[in-house]
């Protein structure tokens, strides 16, 4: 649908808003782009051309050194005698990224997806308007307050069988059984187990779906999983892709949390890893014009490689590529339910 109509477009205050409404339309696809193709070009650029001024808008003599030393790294990691740049594999973090991504993803979406469906279809008055007010409210919660508290919950888990006994009753002596989850996978993907902007998502949609087709598929004997499976969910998956695209575009680039949830670098995941390069490179010295020259010994070995700002264009964009990839085989799925979400 047009924003106006091409009858209105022809009157002449109509045509000033409307081009302006381009113009501006314009300068934010640029201004979201920007960043993307300096990325690119600066991923080709040699480690000197980096720091020319003024800065040069294509490479002046295109190179692969960055990207055939990232290819190294991702291989055997990246240290110098004093200062480990990149201890592990960047495959390793890769992996890690992963894992943590899918384990979020197959919790989260079904956890989400039927809390929503129970919300909006299963529970009737004031039990189902304090439920929606209680999972919305959380989205008022800054993710700075929630640190500390998930933070205790990843030491100190509740765990009912440690050791195959039932604990006793609250009041008494007995510790109730706890087992640690931190500086592993589980930290990350137990917290991320309820989403409640997807959860807001999933109420709209199947507050859409007439209750007939639900009591129908009852009265023939459906039970609420089989309504769900068969029924809701065939009609939801264009609202599952944006769900699952928000999720996975959300706990990948996930900084602040995993970069207190990890104790080993080897369990980092990529964005925790490409941090802890660029804290390193600034500790030595080498984010400038004469660091990159050289005078900075403990980086000696990076800098002979050509790694300085290119190198880091170079993880940040695979850093990003995954979330393209996903958008793409999405896409179909994912612009039919902005369509949804936007004519409901």
């Amino acid at each position: 649908m047009s924003l106006f109509p091409k009858v209105g477009r022809k009157q002449g205050n109509v045509r000033v808003i409307w081009w302006g409404v381009v113009v501006v339309l314009c300068l934010g696809v640029i201004l979201h782009l920007l960043p993307f193709y300096f990325m690119i070009v600066t991923s080709f650029k040699s480690g000197l051309e980096v720091f020319q001024y003024p800065p040069t808008l294509w490479p002046q003599q295109p190179t692969l050194a960055a990207w055939q030393l990232i290819w190294q790294v991702a291989s055997s990691g990246l240290t110098s005698p004093t200062t480990p740049l990149m201890p592990d594999p960047f495959y390793q973090y890769l992996f890690n990224s992963l894992i943590q991504v899918g384990g979020v993803l197959l919790i989260s979406l079904p956890i989400t997806a039927f809390a929503a469906y129970a919300n909006s279809k299963l529970q009737r008055g004031p039990i189902a308007r304090w439920s929606f007010i209680f999972f919305i409210g959380t989205l008022m919660v800054p993710v700075s307050i929630t640190l500390l508290p998930t933070l205790l919950l990843t030491l100190n888990f509740p765990f009912a069988f440690p050791s195959g006994s039932i604990p006793n009753l609250p009041g008494t002596d007995q510790i109730f059984p706890s087992i640690s989850i931190w500086d592993t996978a589980w930290a990350i993907i137990l917290p991320a187990g309820f989403n409640a902007f997807n959860f807001l998502i999933f109420k709209g949609f199947f507050d859409t779906i007439p209750n007939s087709v639900i009591q129908a598929a009852r009265v023939d004997g459906g039970s609420e999983f089989n309504i769900f499976r068969r029924i809701v969910f065939p009609m939801s998956i264009p609202v599952f892709a944006v769900a699952l695209w928000l999720q996975f575009s959300g706990v990948w680039d996930n900084f602040l949390w995993p970069s207190l949830a990890f104790r080993s670098t080897a369990n980092e995941p990529t964005s925790v890893a490409i941090y802890t390069l660029i804290t390193n490179f600034d500790k030595a010295n080498v984010m400038s014009a004469a660091g990159a020259l050289g005078q900075s010994a403990i980086m000696k070995q990076a800098l002979a490689s050509g790694l300085t700002w290119n190198g880091l264009m170079v993880l940040g964009l695979i850093q990003t590529i995954p979330i393209f990839l996903v958008f793409i085989l999405c896409r179909e799925y994912l612009l039919r339910g902005v369509r949804i979400r936007g004519l409901k």
